[in-house]
């Protein structure tokens, strides 16, 4: 039996960073090529790369009432730093068996983003769902209503992704009794508008250092195994976020795949510099307009939402900050010479770019966001 694989057969390859790539070898061409775009309201595809997040999967999937005593939880905000994979761990949640059985009329799915139009959203929805009647609500309130009625006595989980204003969370409360809905946001002050006490708010960690190199290894297998040391300072200087993480282990596969040495490429990735440079990884592509941001351009997202004074406040932390990066009151206050420290403090909680970590009593920043704030002051 010939097991030769046929020349022009289709190999379809990693589901998040599949590309129409043509390998030759003489007369022969294998092509990888991507899968379909998941269908509208779906969810996006399941992520071929998750390290580390066992414990928060079965901690959400308790929230569900899956396991263990616990009822229904009907909303869930997740919450976490930029770049700390909330999207991606709700995916995982999408396409989990225990989540089809517990929801058997499925997943809807959407993504908001900055400046959403909720009504094509809720439109989609309803498409989703079987119907175009959507399209014809003269009214936000209408189409809203519509969606209510058809899943009154559905079993569905609502993920409502990448929420900025609480205020657009509020066409999608359509769920009945046997439905539960996950928000993701990087704002706390949405996350504790729409959650409706502190224990509905999911706080989604960094990695460990250990799940954080196990990472870089799957990713760069060479590098982790030729510099353990180097490789283990960096995932610690990049304080085990998962998107400066990839960003970094695709770099440094790329590069030694090359056969070039990798010793000052690691140096610049400590610095966080280079991964701001970086493109994102290939699931942050804007699709509508074929281009892929950078690091630096998704980060920006959320200071361009500053005002020009807490913007520069928080560039001047950047500039300042200790390794690791925390504050208390009195050192912002100083940076920033103002008198009351305490309103730009709260501006930046509420934008997900500084968090209180009551253990410490302190204010933290991550590796990547100082890196950013850097920036900002440079381009000014």
């Amino acid at each position: 039996m010939n097991t030769q694989p046929d020349p022009h057969s289709i190999s379809v390859g990693d589901v998040s960073n599949a590309q129409g790539v043509a390998i030759g070898n003489g007369a022969q061409v294998v092509i990888q090529q991507a899968p379909p775009p998941p269908r509208p309201g779906s969810a996006p595809p399941l992520p071929s790369l998750v390290i580390g997040r066992e414990d928060d999967l079965r901690n959400l999937k308790e929230r569900l009432g899956l396991t263990g005593e616990n009822s229904l939880q009907v909303l869930t905000a997740i919450r976490g730093w930029p770049g700390i994979g909330k999207t991606t761990i709700a995916a995982v949640l999408a396409h989990d068996p225990d989540i089809a059985t517990a929801f058997p009329d499925g997943v809807l799915w959407t993504s908001l983003g900055p400046r959403p139009n909720l009504f094509s959203e809720l439109a989609t929805w309803g498409r989703a769902l079987g119907t175009d009647d959507l399209l014809r609500a003269k009214t936000l309130e209408e189409a809203t209503a519509q969606l209510t009625a058809m899943l009154r006595n559905k079993r569905m989980l609502l993920i409502i992704d990448d929420v900025w204003e609480s205020e657009h969370v509020v066409p999608f409360e359509v769920g009945g009794r046997g439905c539960a809905t996950f928000i993701t946001t990087r704002e706390n002050k949405v996350a504790q508008a729409l959650a409706p006490t502190a224990n509905d708010i999911y706080r989604l960690p960094v990695l460990t250092d250990d799940k954080a190199l196990e990472l870089l290894q799957a990713l760069a297998p060479s590098v982790v195994k030729d510099y353990p040391a180097e490789s283990r300072d960096l995932v610690r200087e990049l304080e085990g976020l998962p998107l400066a993480l990839q960003v970094a282990g695709h770099m440094l596969n790329v590069e030694a795949s090359y056969g070039f040495g990798v010793t000052d490429l690691i140096e610049e990735l400590r610095e966080g510099a280079a991964i701001l440079e970086a493109k994102a990884p290939a699931d942050r592509t804007d699709l509508a307009n074929e281009t892929t941001p950078t690091i630096a351009v998704l980060l920006q997202r959320s200071t361009d939402r500053l005002d020009e004074l807490t913007r520069d406040c928080y560039a001047y932390l950047g500039v300042f900050a200790p390794k690791p990066a925390t504050f208390d009151l009195a050192a912002m206050k100083a940076v920033w010479s103002v008198e009351q420290p305490e309103p730009i403090v709260r501006t930046l909680v509420d934008r997900g770019l500084l968090e209180f970590v009551k253990e410490m009593g302190r204010y933290q920043m991550h590796a990547l966001l100082v890196a950013h704030a850097k920036s900002l002051l440079t381009d000014d």
